[in-house]
């Protein structure tokens, strides 16, 4: 007879086939040897991972949605029960309440099949807008975060939009890192009278002449990078990311753009000061404008071909 902590999921037909009858069935779930979460399904352990593991066995093309969607992107603790829509069947339990609706695009956490970020935000904003906020800054992070953004709204209704927008302006998105994400919410806090009002926008990830950068204000000309001494520091940087660093900030200066760079201890320790100054350069800087023309390049106005090779 099989035990049941032999597998995670077990289905009624698997357990018979091992050996356990009804009655041995109804003890070991008095017992919490096992948990029964819906009809014909059983875990041997109580976890959040594999319940939502056992239900895409139940209903094969479940996608999670809402707050189960937002506890897989890591933005909410699990609360039960978990929300999901098939495009066939329907439940409600203590442990799943599934709508029946037609599929819509999903993306893959975990080997779940989950509603995209933009849609879970819109489900979350009416009741948790911060909870909406950090799916949004989860869902949407490093370089092509904001494109992945832009395809996703374009499977929103023109209503879901609607409810999304004015919470778009307040999420830290395509950041790559934890550190890059305290630095965005620390300069757009800084510029926030300028952010709503529509003057400057604060952009992530973004290419300039060839080279990304961390950070793009570009009404005000300023590129901003932010640098971990884990990476950066002495010994740590390969010697072409070294030389890369110095022609990217050499075309920064030679078209007229501001370069602005912040270790992660001014990040962590100082906000006030790289708000402050950050801040005080956009200001000053929309008050005076003059910039390189097109025109006006060189040959070597291009990206520096470096060898991978480390030092």
């Amino acid at each position: 007879m099989g035990e049941y902590a032999d597998q995670a999921i077990w289905t009624t037909a698997e357990l018979r086939a091992a050996g356990h009858t009804h009655r041995d069935l109804g003890r070991a779930v008095s017992q919490q040897k096992l948990f029964k979460v819906t009809r014909g399904h059983y875990v041997s352990k109580n976890d959040a991972g594999v319940v939502l593991m056992a239900f895409t066995k139940a209903y094969p093309g479940i996608i999670f949605t809402g707050r189960t969607a937002a506890f897989l992107y890591g933005a909410v603790p699990m609360a039960w029960p978990a929300t999901a829509e098939h495009s066939t069947s329907r439940t409600a339990s203590p442990h799943l309440e599934l709508r029946r609706r037609a599929a819509r695009p999903t993306r893959q956490v975990d080997w779940l099949q989950v509603a995209v970020p933009a849609k879970v935000a819109v489900d979350l904003i009416a009741t948790d807008e911060a909870a909406a906020l950090r799916v949004l800054e989860r869902g949407y992070t490093g370089f092509t975060g904001t494109r992945r953004l832009e395809e996703d709204l374009a499977g929103l209704t023109r209503g879901e939009r609607k409810r999304l927008n004015p919470v778009l302006p307040k999420a830290v998105l395509g950041t790559a890192s934890e550190l890059e994400r305290t630095a965005v919410t620390i300069i757009r806090r800084a510029l926030a009278k300028e952010v709503e009002e529509g003057v400057v926008t604060v952009e992530t990830n973004t290419l300039f002449r060839g080279y990304w950068f961390d950070v793009m204000i570009r009404e005000a000309r300023l590129l901003i990078e932010i640098d971990s001494y884990a990476f950066h520091g002495e010994g740590r940087a390969r010697r072409s990311a070294f030389i890369r660093d110095r022609h990217k900030g050499n075309q920064v200066t030679r078209w007229n753009w501001l370069l602005l760079r912040y270790p992660d201890h001014a990040v962590t320790n100082m906000p006030g000061y790289v708000g402050g100054e950050v801040a005080d350069t956009v200001r000053f800087v929309l008050d005076h404008d003059r910039r390189r023309r097109e025109n006006e390049a060189l040959d070597t106005d291009r990206p520096v071909q470096v060898s991978s090779s480390p030092a």
